[in-house]
């Protein structure tokens, strides 16, 4: 893989390594908590497998949501919430149906 944007778009999961490679972003995000309620964020890092994300205040995330990246292109991607811990979380990209 690469380069870590097109392992998202294609919706790859690699087999299981030891760590893949993060890069380091910061770049603008929006949680989908609901059909008309976003919740802002700066997505923090990046891997083909999941991302961290810095909140704007501590909040209770739900298992699984839509988070919305604006980089190079706007694109939504469904993930699962893997930690939290105060205003910072980390998921992991879901495969795509």
């Amino acid at each position: 893989m690469a380069d870590w944007r097109e392992a998202v778009s294609r919706g790859d999961r690699p087999a299981r390594t030891p760590s893949p490679k993060r890069f380091r972003v910061m770049q603008q995000g929006r949680i989908v908590l609901g059909p008309e309620h976003l919740l802002p964020c700066i997505v923090r890092d990046l891997s083909p497998r999941g991302a961290s994300l810095r909140l704007p205040r501590p909040t209770a995330l739900p298992e699984r949501f839509d988070l919305v990246i604006a980089g190079h292109e706007l694109r939504t991607v469904a993930v699962q919430l893997r930690w939290q811990r105060a205003d910072f979380a980390g998921v992991t990209f879901l495969p795509r149906d």
